[in-house]
Parts: C-alpha cells; structure tokens; sequence
C-alpha cells in the first residue's frame, strides 16, 4: 500500500552509497591491513576473513569484537585496524552529492548500502554528513545485505511504495538484476554524467534506453 500522503506516481530515489558517491580503493585497504606482516593467505584462513567480515557487514558482531579478531589475524592493534578499514574509503564524488542534493527539493532520496559500523561512521562524519539522505538502509543495522531480494523487499515495505515508484542506483550489476527482477527502474551507475541523465529520465517518466 501506499501512504495516503504519497501520490501513486511520486518516485523515491533509492542510492547505492560506495562507488557512486564515495571512491573505493581495495588495494589500500589492503596494503595497511598486511602490513603488519600476520597475514597467511591461505584457503582456510581466506574462508575465515570472509566469514569475519560478512558477520560485521550483517552486524552479527560488534566493532570491539570485529577489531579484535581482525588484530589478531593480521598483528596490528586495534586501532590500526580502523585505519586501515577507512583507507578504503579514498574521496567523495561531489558531482553526485550535488545532484542528489538537488533531488531532495522534489522527492525521497535514501540509500541501500552494503556496509559496516566503522566505514559508515567516517562516510558519515567526515565525508557526506548525516542530512544527505532522508533514511538510510544499511546492511549492519538490517541484518541481510544485496544482491538478497529480502532487504530490497524491506526498504520498499518501509517505505510504503509500489516497484513502479523506485529509481534504484548501484554501480554493481548483480545488485541491478535483483531490483530490476522486482520491478524497480533500475540504473547501473558507470559514470555520473550518464546516471544523472537516467535518473532525470526516470522521473520524468520517459524510460531511458538500456537502463530498465
């Protein structure tokens, strides 16, 4: 159903935080969380990072828990393991912020991120501010995480919105083939240029080739 006080065609703007507006880089990351020379990549210890990382992404485990196994598996202290985490988060793309700004003067824009508690608390205190989005739907506080249809299901629940309503952004395409099953105008972002011409398309309802 949708809000009494939402008209049947109002869109909400759903984005996908890393990678359309925050600049990733892995291989820092990565650099300053071996550096402190522990780290066996090997297949069982891989499985287990992957395990580790998925339960803070889920929010299955705190931070004080999180950084103590991560200190322990590649031999820095606690907090150069934060450092370390937030070395991937390498600058803002001011172009889209700017954008998504504007869009707020005429509808909903919020975001679906796959994330954990340290990397969105530095997004959010040092690098997009708390009032860029009217509701943020973040995989630790949420408990599941894309491409799962669930959490997408729940953000249009909680948001009291048809699939035909949303105009969904994400830079990686198996996260678009999920929304795109539900019915959601889906927008693979490579670029802002192009994804802003999408978006502006989308909401003037004039569907932009390739995009939906």
């Amino acid at each position: 159903m949708v809000k009494p006080d939402r008209h049947s065609d109002d869109k909400l703007i759903v984005f996908d935080v890393g990678g359309v507006f925050i600049e990733l880089n892995v291989e820092r990351r990565r650099a300053a969380l071996e550096a402190g020379g522990l780290w066996s990549p090997t297949a069982q210890a891989n499985a287990g990072l992957l395990r580790l990382n998925m339960q803070f992404r889920l929010g299955q485990i705190g931070e004080d828990d999180y950084l103590a196994r991560a200190s322990e598996i590649y031999g820095l202290t606690a907090e150069q393991v934060a450092q370390a985490e937030t070395a991937l988060l390498e600058g803002v793309f001011t172009g889209m912020v700017d954008y998504a700004r504007t869009l707020k003067s005429s509808h909903r824009v919020v975001c679906l991120s796959n994330t954990q508690a340290i990397h969105w608390r530095h997004i959010i205190e040092t690098m997009l501010g708390a009032d860029l989005f009217d509701a943020c739907y973040l995989s630790h506080e949420m408990g599941m995480e894309k491409p799962g249809e669930e959490i997408y299901l729940a953000v249009q629940h909680r948001e009291h919105v048809l699939p035909e309503q949303i105009v969904f952004i994400d830079d990686t395409l198996e996260n678009i083939e999920t929304s795109r099953r539900l019915g959601w105008h889906s927008i693979h972002h490579l670029d802002a240029a192009t994804t802003i011409a999408a978006i502006d398309e989308a909401i003037a309802d004039t569907p932009p080739s390739g995009t939906s």
